[in-house]
């Protein structure tokens, strides 16, 4: 695995320019007509084959003529060799290998800044994907994959957001199952259904819901009496043979189990 920076720092900075939105990244509304007017006319623009993820043009051996910060504050630097830019890169990589304006690169050390670069690039859209929405790490490693990145730079980049405690399934499940839970909206069945969709291991998942059902005190059957007498409410205006007849369809679409949803639709129809 190669040097990364303080990618703590890194998670942070990235966060925020999601937080904060980048407006002069957004295209506004009339742009946006326009582009969908050009392309009604028939109008077209060439364009080459999509950069994958991680593809960094082969680093030229030469002097480095400049580093400086990617924008203001950041904690990535871009090194330019000759007068171009090349490679984006940590300040810890900068320090460890000596990188100076004035300074030259051989051929074996502009491999390495390719290298390095590849991989910093493929960690710092795992962050972005992070920032958005917590994930599990079956699901980053396929969008990763999707956008073209290789195997050991996905392996990389994984292994190090572990390390920072930033993807964590077993984490991840009990955060879901427990909102799931609380919403008593779901059974289990379902929950441990999404967790699975979502890229969480069968085991993993069923032990989350597991203690989660635990830790709030309800069982299977209490979360469908929750969800039950939330929906009842909304029914009081219908007929008391029609209200039964929906709150049983409603139990059954969220999964729950015939037995449960028999009993308590009984309990709930006194």
């Amino acid at each position: 695995m190669g040097v990364w920076e303080d990618d703590e720092a890194a998670a942070e900075d990235r966060a925020e320019l999601h937080e904060e939105g980048d407006e002069s990244q957004a295209p506004s509304a009339p742009a946006r007509r326009g582009r969908a007017a050009s392309s009604a006319s028939g109008a077209r623009t060439e364009r080459g084959p999509r950069k994958k993820l991680g593809d960094v043009e082969e680093v030229p051996a030469g002097r480095v003529t400049a580093i400086h910060e990617r924008r203001s504050g950041s904690v990535r630097y871009l090194v330019a060799i000759d007068g171009r830019p090349v490679a984006t890169v940590s300040a810890e990589l900068i320090a460890e290998l000596g990188l100076r304006v004035g300074g030259s690169v051989d051929v074996v050390l502009a491999q390495r800044l390719r290298a390095e670069s590849s991989r910093l690039a493929v960690f710092d859209k795992a962050i972005d994907l992070l920032a958005v929405r917590a994930r599990s790490t079956r699901d980053l490693q396929m969008r990763l994959r999707r956008a073209g990145a290789v195997d050991a730079s996905i392996a990389a980049a994984i292994e190090r957001l572990q390390q920072l405690g930033f993807l964590d399934d077993d984490a991840y499940a009990r955060n879901l199952a427990r909102s799931r839970v609380l919403s008593g909206g779901v059974s289990r069945r379902r929950i441990g259904q999404e967790l699975q969709r979502r890229g969480v291991s069968r085991e993993v998942a069923d032990g989350a819901i597991a203690e989660t059902l635990e830790e709030v005190e309800l069982d299977e059957e209490g979360a469908a009496r929750l969800a039950g007498e939330k929906r009842l409410r909304a029914l009081r205006s219908y007929d008391a043979a029609t209200q039964k007849q929906r709150l049983y369809a409603f139990l059954a679409r969220r999964g729950y189990a015939p037995d449960v949803i028999a009993r308590v639709v009984r309990d709930l129809m006194r």
